[in-house]
């Protein structure tokens, strides 16, 4: 295990909220020699207790400002619900800590998002957004074919969750649109969602209390979306979540260009699936180059360490973040207004719980 040693590391990093993604936001962790998790924060007894034994994380604390006010740390990872986001973020910035790394979505909505960033040029704190994907080796391959001109020009990319809402998981998927496109800014939005029950039962990934509230990770949810996006450059993009989703794997894309088309995998590829294949210009049949795949949360770790260090922009960068948390909102707007949405959205409240307190689904 990397960095075994608190002395022996550069950067104290400390963790709020220690729940499923914060496991593997340490197991990155631990991979890079240069930082060491010293603490962490949770409300439950029994996560702490079990941090400590079974993960060896040196002390926990009850609360987020417990952990700021004990420990000096360089870098938090915030991985409390959404809800919660922008007050932990105020809460790191001001305790003086060099870099943060907050768990996606930014926040529920603009608002948030314009707190979070608010607080991080205050206090001059790099402030990311746990966006990895961006990061992972089928997608960065993905981007070399577009950019060396193998599919020609893109037209379209489309991208898939059929186990997921646009906040919990399509959040992942504009953020990899936005990547392949070099960030192209968005244009407009149109875009509609099912707002039925989506059927949850009650389990560890957000649902703890569903039966009592209807929300999922603290925050109301649909159970399925679509979109069009339209992004500057004449590219679009396609978004299908939870039940109007096509049956492809969850955090899959298509990329169609003028001349060919590019598909990449999900997440857990099955057996003899490829991460990528694609049909390239003047080439008759499918290839798929060898993709090794990486820890692409470790590598946003070491980009966020490497801007801390050298300057410049990290690719997850909280303004790039809150474009893309902005496409997601301009969805629920689109809903709501029935009505195309052309940006920049002037909305800071999130359109889905706004509909929800006014009875209007």
């Amino acid at each position: 295990m990397a960095g075994t040693a608190e002395t022996a590391a550069r950067y104290r990093v400390g963790i709020i909220g220690c729940g499923l993604i914060a496991e593997a936001h340490l197991r990155a962790y631990r991979q890079i020699p240069a930082v060491e998790v010293v603490a962490g924060a949770d409300i439950s007894a029994q996560v702490r207790e079990r941090w400590t034994r079974e993960h060896g994380v040196p002390r926990m604390y009850a609360t987020a400002e417990q952990l700021l006010a004990t420990e000096r740390l360089d870098l938090v990872s915030i991985c409390t619900w959404p809800p919660l986001r922008p007050a932990m973020t105020e809460l790191a910035c001001a305790a003086g800590v060099k870099g943060i790394l907050a768990e996606k979505p930014m926040a529920v909505d603009l608002a948030g998002c314009d707190r979070m960033i608010a607080a991080a040029e205050r206090s001059g704190t790099v402030l990311v957004v746990g966006h990895q994907r961006r990061f992972h080796n089928r997608y960065v391959k993905a981007r070399e074919l577009i950019d060396a001109g193998a599919i020609g020009e893109v037209v379209q990319i489309a991208v898939f969750n059929p186990g997921g809402d646009l906040l919990t998981s399509s959040t992942h998927m504009v953020d990899v649109m936005r990547y392949l496109l070099h960030d192209a800014p968005a244009e407009w939005v149109i875009g509609q969602i099912d707002t039925r029950d989506p059927g949850f039962t009650n389990r560890p990934l957000g649902l703890q209390h569903w039966e009592e509230t209807h929300t999922r990770y603290g925050h109301h949810v649909e159970a399925g979306a679509f979109a069009i996006i339209q992004f500057r450059g004449g590219a679009r993009g396609l978004v299908e979540a939870g039940i109007v989703s096509r049956r492809r794997p969850s955090y899959s894309a298509i990329v169609y260009g003028t001349d060919g088309i590019i598909e990449t995998s999900g997440d857990h590829p099955e057996p003899g699936e490829p991460w990528l294949r694609a049909r390239v210009k003047g080439e008759p049949d499918w290839f798929s180059p060898a993709i090794k795949p990486n820890n692409a949360m470790q590598a946003e770790i070491e980009a966020l360490i490497d801007v801390i260090e050298h300057g410049g922009t990290h690719p997850l960068d909280m303004r790039s973040a809150r474009q893309g948390h902005e496409i997601l909102m301009a969805v629920f707007e689109s809903a709501r207004r029935r009505a195309r949405i052309d940006l920049p959205l002037t909305v800071a409240e999130h359109p889905l719980e706004a509909m929800i307190a006014a009875g209007e689904v």
